[in-house]
């Protein structure tokens, strides 16, 4: 027996969730430039994927097939970060974004969430391109920063969107 008859959508809180990991990666890479050891946030990346996992599970189970494959490799790419995930790893799972916001275009999802997409795929591409480009870290810095502040700011506004049940407009 259901408690209530409504099926909540669980996508603004997985976008929170990302807004949670997205804005303090950008901020750190772009104003603390000179203390960007996240050795003491693994635990956070982990614990923060693992709930964006629950997220998927939720939107398992509310038969929302795009929600539960995308939250899902979030929570995973999240997690494994917070496990020292390796540059290949990051860059395929950009890649993977990107496939994902091709499907994004084909099932005519808000074009916010194609650009929470585009910015989460190009944040783990540049994670996975530090340092065999050839680039100084800095550079990396800043790249990896603006990515991950996009895609905080975008997230947050997604979420916002959404759980206002569509006061904000949703683009």
């Amino acid at each position: 027996m259901v408690e209530c008859q409504k099926c909540l959508d669980p996508t603004s809180l997985g976008l929170f969730l990302v807004a949670v990991v997205s804005l303090p990666l950008g901020l750190i890479n772009l104003f603390d430039m000179e203390d960007v050891g996240f050795a003491d946030a693994k635990m956070f990346f982990v614990l923060i994927g693992v709930l964006i996992l629950f997220v998927a599970y939720f939107a398992y189970k509310t038969d929302s097939n795009f929600g539960f494959v995308v939250f899902g490799l979030v929570g995973a790419a999240v997690a494994l970060t917070g496990y020292g995930m390796g540059a290949w790893e990051n860059i395929v799972f950009g890649i993977v974004f990107i496939l994902a916001i091709i499907w994004s275009i084909f099932a005519k999802t808000p074009k916010n969430l194609t650009l929470i997409l585009l910015t989460t795929a190009l944040l783990f591409i540049s994670v996975g391109l530090n340092g065999p480009l050839g680039l100084t870290d800095i550079d990396m810095q800043i790249a990896i920063g603006l990515f991950a502040l996009l895609n905080g700011i975008f997230a947050v506004y997604l979420a916002f969107a959404l759980a206002l049940d569509n006061k904000l407009p949703v683009f």
